[in-house]
């Protein structure tokens, strides 16, 4: 019989200690509700639970920015909506200022509240925002045009053609510009000037010019406009007299080439119903996935007076009230389509929404089944640690009396 090492003793000590620990680590589980409460509880799983969690984290994060953006397209929409009732008005002032039992007096009184009403649709254009970013003004910085050998300009019955290279800003009246591949363009519009106004000479500012030289190209012009952004221009009288046919010589480096005008009111006419999309839209990019790349792109186009074709438009007489009405025509349709693509987005976002929300309840489901407790689970094995715990301290008792027998052989 052995009394320096007791062995038994020793054994029974090591098992409670065993199951003294997994009776620590069963409890931990049931406080915490966790099967993994640290990476050495189950390394994989936990490095998978993490991974799981951030995606369900930024699965939150985007629904929450689809709904943030459909409230902007709301915005957007019922900004819209306001200057669509706007048009329609208008559109049936223009009707009714093409009747001939009204007077031209009468006529001016609705071509007043035709321009109020051009004026507000301005206004909601300025101050629709969403957390101070304008909505419906586009992007002033303007859109990348394609780069244009030739074209040509419509002019009465005439057509001539032009060679030029304008970037940056640049008005021209008479004449079209070819714009630089990938240049930016700010709105380039000449506004309808006063038939009895005349301008003495036009300078043209522009950099990197073929076959134009960077000077006056033309003079002695009465009323004129033009249009970068549709690439058509009118002229509406050259000279002093609109009934005098005249010709205005325009110098290139490359040779001279001549404009002649012919039925210059009909050109005028024809020059209302130009519309000029100079101004890029506004871009919003909505952030509706967990990971890179998962974005839907929102583009909102200019809605003022100016990019609707609304600026020069009136009805103070019959004639001008039957151009209107298809300049208003556009305007509608413009603002129509925009409410359609916004729609058509608010829709796929709230199917956005539906799919974050359930890929969201499908992840936490999956990050449960491996980093969850079963409560039944570890209730079994806390009474099994209890009672392995209560009879290994019941062993190590009697190992330690085992010794004391040897004082019956030494009495």
């Amino acid at each position: 019989m052995i009394i320096n090492t007791n062995l038994m003793a020793i054994n029974s000590q090591r098992n409670l200690g065993i199951n003294q620990n997994e009776q620590g680590g069963v409890m931990e589980k049931l406080s915490s509700g966790l099967r993994i409460n640290r990476a050495g509880d189950d390394a994989a799983g936990l490095a998978t639970s993490e991974k799981m969690r951030n995606q369900v984290q930024g699965l939150y994060q985007s629904s929450r920015n689809s709904q943030d953006g459909i409230s902007l397209i709301q915005t957007a929409e019922g900004a819209l909506g306001e200057s669509h009732d706007m048009l329609k008005r208008m559109r049936e002032m223009t009707i009714q200022a093409m009747n001939d039992t009204y007077t031209e007096e009468d006529r001016k009184k609705l071509d007043i509240e035709l321009q109020q009403l051009i004026t507000e649709i301005d206004s909601t254009a300025d101050k629709t925002e969403f957390n101070e970013k304008e909505l419906l003004k586009g992007d002033p910085t303007g859109q990348g045009l394609a780069s244009v050998g030739e074209a040509r300009v419509k002019l009465a019955s005439q057509q001539i053609k032009y060679y030029s290279l304008i970037k940056g800003e640049a008005s021209m009246l008479g004449i079209a510009a070819s714009i630089e591949e990938g240049s930016k363009m700010k709105q380039a519009t000449q506004s309808l000037i006063d038939l009895e106004q005349k301008i003495s000479a036009l300078e043209v500012k522009a950099a990197g010019l073929t076959g134009v030289d960077a000077q006056t190209i033309l003079e002695s012009v009465a009323v004129n406009k033009a249009s970068l952004a549709g690439l058509e221009a009118s002229i509406a009288q050259i000279g002093a007299d609109a009934a005098e046919h005249r010709t205005t010589a325009v110098s290139l480096r490359n040779g001279a080439i001549s404009v002649e005008a012919h039925n210059v009111v009909s050109a005028a006419q024809k020059l209302q119903g130009v519309m000029n999309e100079s101004v890029g839209p506004n871009e919003f990019t909505f952030q509706v996935g967990a990971n890179n790349e998962q974005t839907i792109q929102l583009n909102i186009k200019a809605m003022d007076s100016t990019s609707l074709g609304l600026v020069a438009t009136k009805i103070d007489t019959a004639e001008s009230a039957h151009i209107a009405l298809n300049t208003i025509d556009a305007a509608i349709e413009m603002i129509s389509r925009q409410r359609a693509e916004l729609g058509a987005v608010q829709s796929r976002l709230d199917h956005t929404i539906k799919n974050l929300d359930t890929t969201s309840e499908n992840l936490q489901s999956a990050e449960s089944q491996i980093r969850d407790a079963d409560m039944a689970q570890e209730m079994v094995n806390v009474t099994r640690v209890n009672i392995l715990s209560q009879s290994s301290q019941t062993m190590l008792a009697h190992a330690n009396q085992a010794p004391q027998q040897v004082l019956q052989l030494l009495g």
